[in-house]
């Protein structure tokens, strides 16, 4: 048996409220949405009289079908899965009413944003008023093309019928509700429970409507394995499809002005039309010429990219691109930045203003991206501008600081770790061998650091330029990078001590289990009884003492590498994260 629908959910503008815009017969535009065999949801985004509709279109109505289905084009695509932009039925004074308004009601609960229909006797003949009939159900009979949409509208929508309800008067203006004759739908004549939810309609900059945060839950998977019946209970069909229903109140506004511009290109084309055919062409010509630029600069980029490959030895370009990684990518994101010139200048694309959320937040994002590439190029004019007439002092400076690290913390402290340090007594001659080994690799990156030295000046110019072409974030990456870069040997002595500390902890871990004489069986991943050899346990024992002795020694070269290592990648962090926060600013 099939279930009847008892539920009717009108969505109604709260602008079509006023006693003043009905003079005729209105007709609505809109979408129904059906999602439950007992509910029904209208959503109406405007309406026009028949008069006005009339007038809007080339001496009859044989293109309103063609813009009915423009205009649902240009809607967004989910929209579209839904549900129909169509014509969904008309507003009319009640038959019984005489052609009048109805009287305020003194009754609180007759302004209602849901109301109930009684059953009516329908009519078993035509009712003329002038020379327009009534059908049996009680609908006009039109003229012409509009009938012919309305029986068409019939076999795919629902056909509604609205009449004048209950008006209140709410800050000195008389509010009308309206009320429910009758819904035509799936070839049947039903009288609904009206539900009459009046909203304002969305505009950009002004508010849209969202699902908050039970949107964002529905997004959220949660890692526990859920029941079957939970899922069973989620694959059902909601009972009301409020994403549908938003999405489509959020778009009111824009299917209106889509409407009126389709309307308007069906007319004969006048002088305003043509310039403004005209000024779009040009806009969208501009933006064309000025990412055609874009892209012809990054071409530009990548040939001597290519070119710089082709050229040099592979070893070096591929050294060069692991060093200054950060650098080459942070200039690849700032070209593709550029290259989003046309999609920015181009603001007439009428898909992306289909919904007022849709478009509130692309221009949100596009603004807020436009206005950090802004700030952070000024940013990066001022500080290349300043380092560019600085570039001695800035030279001078830095390497007055980087012999500072050399001699009073590198070399010192590997001095330091060779005595006695903080009175621990360690091994002398592994101290001696690794802190020889450490002030060797010093040395030689000293020595490296004052012959390379006299090209510092063209790096600080260079950082100059880079922050003044591409802003801050690119000359932030490029400092990062040749920090990195100016602390090789400090990373090295970091990888060479760590493989030492790694693969000492390794063996006592081991011999410590021969020790036990306990064995590591790799193909279950656990420890087995294992009977040794008395041989094998004296060596064992001896090579366990051995290298557990040794261990303080190993560790606190480990630890003061790892300190410096530390410190290094705390200053680059520093320098990722003032970067971020001038994004973040604005």
């Amino acid at each position: 048996m099939k279930m009847r629908r008892t539920t009717c959910r009108l969505w109604w503008p709260a602008y079509l409220c006023s006693k003043n815009k009905f003079c005729s017969t209105t007709f609505l535009f809109g979408w129904s949405v059906s999602t439950s065999v007992s509910s029904l949801d209208i959503i109406v985004a405007f309406a026009f009289d028949e008069a006005e509709l009339s007038s809007s279109v080339i001496q009859d109505l044989n293109h309103l079908p063609e813009i009915l289905h423009e205009t649902n084009q240009n809607m967004p695509a989910f929209l579209q899965d839904k549900c129909i932009f169509s014509l969904l039925g008309y507003y009319d004074t009640d038959s019984g009413a005489n052609g009048q308004f109805p009287r305020n009601g003194n009754d609180r609960d007759k302004l209602i944003f849901s109301s109930s229909n009684k059953q009516k006797s329908t009519c078993s003949q035509n009712i003329h008023e002038g020379n327009r009939g009534r059908w049996s159900c009680g609908c006009h009979k039109f003229d012409g093309l509009l009938e012919q949409l309305r029986i068409a509208s019939l076999e795919h929508n629902p056909w509604v019928k609205l009449v004048y309800g209950f008006s209140e008067t709410v800050n000195r203006k008389i509010e009308l509700i309206p009320k429910l004759d009758h819904v035509h739908w799936e070839k049947e004549t039903s009288q609904l429970n009206l539900h009459v939810v009046v909203y304002d309609i969305p505009t950009f900059g002004g508010h849209h409507y969202s699902l908050g945060s039970q949107s964002l839950l529905s997004q959220v998977q949660s890692s526990c394995k859920k029941p079957k019946w939970f899922e069973d209970l989620h694959q059902k069909d909601p009972y009301l499809d409020l994403d549908a229903v938003i999405l489509a109140v959020n778009s009111a506004a824009a299917t209106r002005m889509f409407f009126q511009r389709n309307l308007h290109a069906r007319r004969s084309a006048s002088l305003f039309h043509i310039v403004c055919l005209l000024s779009t062409f040009a806009w969208k010509l501009f933006a064309v010429s000025v990412a055609s630029l874009a892209s012809f600069f990054y071409i530009i980029l990548q040939f001597l990219h290519v070119l710089y490959i082709s050229v040099s030895q592979s070893f070096i370009s591929m050294t060069l691109e692991i060093v200054f990684s950060n650098t080459r990518k942070n200039i690849q994101i700032r070209c593709f930045q550029l290259l989003y010139w046309q999609i920015f200048l181009q603001d007439h694309v009428i898909r992306s203003r289909s919904c007022v959320e849709f478009a509130e937040k692309a221009a949100l994002h596009k603004h807020s991206m436009w206005s950090s590439i802004v700030v952070d190029t000024l940013i990066g004019n001022l500080l290349g501008l300043a380092l560019w007439f600085q570039a001695e002092y800035a030279c001078l400076w830095v390497s007055n600081f980087a012999n500072d690290i050399t001699d009073y913390w590198l070399r010192t402290g590997c001095v330091w770790l060779m005595g006695n340090p903080a009175g621990f007594k360690l091994n002398t001659e592994l101290a001696g061998i690794l802190g020889m080994i450490s002030l060797n690799a010093i040395q030689i990156w000293s020595t490296l650091w004052f012959f390379m030295g006299f090209i510092f000046i063209h790096f600080i110019k260079g950082l100059a330029i880079c922050g003044i072409f591409f802003g801050l974030t690119v000359a932030a990456a490029l400092i990062i990078d040749v920090i990195s870069l100016v602390t090789t040997h400090v990373l090295a002595l970091h990888s060479f001590l760590s493989l030492i500390y790694s693969q000492q902890i390794q063996a006592i871990a081991a011999l410590w289990r021969l020790f036990r004489g306990r064995k590591w069986n790799s193909l279950r991943q656990r420890l087995d009884s294992y009977d040794y050899s008395v041989e094998q346990h004296v060596v064992g024992s001896l090579l366990f003492t051995l290298l557990l002795l040794l261990l303080p020694t190993t560790s606190a070269f480990y630890i003061f590498f790892t300190i410096l290592k530390t410190a290094v990648s705390f200053i680059c962090m520093v320098v990722e994260e003032e970067k971020i926060s001038i994004w973040d600013l604005v």
